[in-house]
């Protein structure tokens, strides 16, 4: 079997046995790519060794000159390819077997907005399209006249943020995945693993007020989100709505929905929702990846600092 053959056969399996997300298949398929340019689509699979991997590495980071983390993908990927290959049984050994090449990836911290931010661009989206806080007082006032983008924006931004959704779940949530009486929106999730997030009285009356003004666009799709002429809305079709949104906010930085993202887990521990509650919220497969939102970020330090001497000095007054 060639390189080309066992890249394309792992991507069939990647897509019909593990059912992985298009996004995902997308981000495998240029992996695979860029190794088969480096070693030749051509050349058997059992050629491949420890050496040649340790060639294609220093490829990346050399003659690529691609950064930590495109280079720990491309390796990740094919950690997975010859782990599948070894258990079917087309090689006999895995080549990554004590390879000994780790990739250091420098720590950051997650991007999110400051509460005054994310207090700025609520009051924003909520402005452009007529509402007021709370919500569930105003969203009834809608009429069919209403600006529709700016109302799905709203939602979109509220849903965000209040979940911590990911803009490509959000994009994908159909009307058969709300349960508004409960408060409650099905997430299918990476990995096709699903998972429940909740929305408030507010977000429930939005969107209660918002699929009333979408039954109007005669929508051709069941998705949640559409666009005005009533198509199913991508994934950079709800990113354009953020940006705009921010832009209009005045607000210092570009926006993405993973900052949004980032801001809900936040906000979630800070307001002290216990880790694992946070995971399960996020979809996180593992707790160490929700850990990376365990910071307390400079503002809410310095508030709590204050608060502290504040106390300290009312005893001593005492």
């Amino acid at each position: 079997m060639t390189i080309e053959q066992a890249c394309e056969n792992f991507l069939v399996h990647c897509r019909v046995a593990k059912k992985l997300a298009t996004n995902t298949l997308a981000a495998y398929a240029i992996d695979l790519q860029e190794f088969r340019r480096f070693a030749g689509s051509s050349t058997p699979i059992a050629a491949v060794d420890r050496y040649r991997l340790r060639g294609y590495l220093a490829h990346l980071v050399d003659a690529r000159a691609l950064k930590a983390t495109s280079v720990k993908r491309r390796i990740a990927c094919l950690k997975v390819m010859f782990r599948w290959l070894e258990l079917d049984e087309v090689i006999e050994v895995n080549p990554f077997h004590r390879l000994g090449a780790q990739i250091r990836l420098p720590r950051r911290l997650p991007r999110a907005l400051s509460g005054e931010e994310a207090g700025k661009l609520r009051a924003s989206v909520l402005a452009r399209a007529g509402l007021q806080r709370p919500v569930r007082h105003t969203a009834a006032l809608l009429t069919e006249s209403a600006d529709f983008r700016a109302v799905a924006t709203v939602v979109t931004v509220e849903i965000l943020l209040c979940t911590g959704m990911r803009v490509g779940e959000l994009a994908t949530v159909s009307l058969g995945d709300l349960a508004l009486v409960d408060g409650t929106i099905t997430v299918n999730g990476k990995g096709s693993r699903q998972r429940q997030v909740f929305v408030g009285d507010d977000e429930v009356a939005l969107i209660g007020a918002y699929l009333s003004l979408r039954a109007g666009r005669r929508p051709c799709d069941d998705r949640l989100l559409i666009t005005e002429s009533g198509v199913a809305a991508s994934t950079d079709h709800l990113r354009r709505l953020v940006r705009e949104a921010a832009e209009a906010a005045e607000l210092s930085r570009r926006v993405t929905p993973h900052m949004l993202r980032h801001t809900a887990a936040t906000q979630f521990l800070e307001n002290g929702l216990d880790i694992r509650f946070v995971q399960r919220l996020l979809g996180h497969q593992s707790i160490t990846t929700t850990e990376g939102y365990t910071h307390v970020n400079n503002a809410s330090l310095k508030t709590a600092i204050l608060r502290a001497r504040a106390r300290e000095s009312e005893t001593a007054g005492g």
